[in-house]
Order: structure tokens, then sequence, then C-alpha cells
């Protein structure tokens, strides 16, 4: 009986397993062959692909392009988090609270997750249009700015920052904001009231329970959070194509549009999947922190 139980469960899980190793795992190694070989669509039919080692990602960190397209995402993936975990922090917090018209704030906050990237960046884009940002219009109506403000074509830099850069970080966290939401307000329901009645007793402040008592019990959560919001930020593509294409002036590309251009703009699958090996190493290192910090509380 217990045989045929497990032969269930493995028979249910099956599909779900051949079509994750159809569409991911396969491709993934095969991408990761691809980075040790020339793979060049223009020159393939003449000299085939020939095995290079390590002469891809030698040639991917010898172009400058590449290095300020990994440190714009790095910068990009640390400015989206820290916006998604703090605003999180913050609307979870009134969500949770008990007020009239609390259900229909919680569907408004939602209502970002429910719209495609695409046709977010879309939006966006009118919102964020030089000549017509309604945003725009509104700062000048209260006396904030006198001239236009080039939101996503400005090439002004200060440092790794740029108004491009930020206005993407801007969508992306306003795109990813309702996910960390309603994680944050899980947890927040599991927080056990007798804790918060016991730090009122102790005369705790409001910003006290918060520290002493929200904080450390959020952490877990947070900490999920913050990995597979990193995760997702090192291999973000649809709004910053969508957007700026990476530009003006490669400032707000990342590794995910690099490898993109790389492979459909030059033909180059090779160059485009040793992007993509460094995207998995990242992320996967990431992950590994994650699992270890993990397994050593288990332990």
């Amino acid at each position: 009986m217990t045989r045929q139980k497990y032969l269930f469960c493995y028979l249910m899980v099956a599909p779900a397993i051949l079509i994750t190793l159809a569409l991911g795992v396969y491709p993934m190694i095969y991408s990761l062959w691809m980075s040790f070989v020339e793979y060049d669509l223009l020159r393939i039919q003449q000299f085939g692909t020939p095995f290079v080692g390590l002469e891809n990602y030698a040639a991917v960190f010898a172009d400058p392009r590449f290095l300020q397209t990994l440190s714009s995402t790095i910068i990009f993936t640390a400015l989206s988090v820290t916006g998604v975990l703090a605003f999180g922090l913050i609307l979870s917090q009134l969500l949770n609270a008990s007020y009239r018209g609390r259900t229909a704030m919680r569907m408004l906050v939602c209502v970002p997750w429910f719209v495609p990237p695409a046709v977010a960046s879309a939006i966006w884009m009118w919102l964020l249009n030089t000549e017509r940002s309604p945003i725009t219009q509104m700062l000048q109506g209260m006396g904030l700015i006198d001239g236009n403000i080039r939101y996503l074509t400005d090439p002004t830099t200060w440092g790794p920052f740029s108004i491009p850069m930020l206005s993407i970080v801007a969508v992306r966290v306003w795109n990813g904001l309702p996910f960390a939401v309603i994680f944050l307000l899980a947890a927040l329901q599991s927080i056990p009231r007798s804790l918060y009645e016991a730090a009122e007793v102790d005369g705790a402040s409001m910003l006290q329970k918060f520290w002493y008592v929200t904080l450390p019990m959020l952490r877990p959560m947070l900490a999920i959070l913050a990995t597979l919001l990193i995760i997702g930020g090192f291999g973000s593509f649809e709004i910053n194509y969508i957007m700026t294409g990476g530009g003006p002036q490669n400032l707000t590309n990342v590794m995910a549009v690099y490898s993109y251009q790389q492979a459909y703009s030059f033909f180059r699958f090779d160059l485009a999947s040793t992007a993509s090996g460094v995207i998995l190493i990242l992320t996967g290192f990431i992950s590994v922190f994650y699992l270890r910090s993990q397994f050593k509380k288990v332990a």
C-alpha cells in the first residue's frame, strides 16, 4: 500500500518535473555550453562551433559596456530591493491596522500585480513622457519646477545614479510592491497578539514595538523576500528593455537586456550565453548563501 502511495505521488509530480527539465534545466545547461564555444550566427556555417574555453568570459569582462551594465544591474537591484522592502513594510503595517475601507485598500495595493510588465511599462512611458508627462505638469502646477524633466532620456549622471535609472527603479518598486506586501501582511498576522500586549505592559512606544517585536518576528520573511527580489532584480528584463532599451548611453542597461542585445542584435549567442552565465553565477551565489544560513539555523 505504501509503495502504491509513493508511486501515485511520483506520477502526480512527474509532469511538473518533466516540464521543468525541458523548459528550465535543459536550456540552462545548453546555454552554459554555448558560453564555452564560439557561437556566432554570422560565422557558424563556415567555422562551426569550436570550443574556446573561457575566451568568451574574457571577452565579455574586457568590454567596458558590459562592466557598466554589471554595475548598473547591481545598483538597480540594490535600489529596487531596498525600495520594495521599505515601502512594503510601511504599507503592510497600514493594511494590517483595523479601519473602515481596509479591504478596498488591500485590493488597490494589489493592482500593480495584475498589470503585465509590458502594459505597465507602456503606461509609465506615457506618465514619464518628456513633453506630455502629467507628473511634470503637476510639479509645474505646484511651482516646484519650471521646465520639463527628461525622465527616460536625460544622460546627466551623479556618480552611478541618473534620472533614467531612478525612474526605472521607481517603476520596478511600483510593480514589485504587491508581492512584498502580501507576504509581509501574512507574516504580520501570524505574530501573537500577546507579544504586543506584553510590550505595552512594559511601556513600549509604537516605534519600540515595531523595532523590538515586529521587525525580529518578520526577519525570516524579510530574508526570503530579499533573496527572491535580489534574484529577480539580477534577471530583470521587461521594464528596462521596453522603457529605455538600456539607454540613454547604456545608463539603464542590465545584464538580461545586454544578453538579449548580444543575441538578437549582434547574433553573438556565445557572448549572450556568457552574460547569462554571469547572471546564473550571481543568483546561484545568493541562493547558496541563503540556504546555508537556513541550514545553520536548523542545525
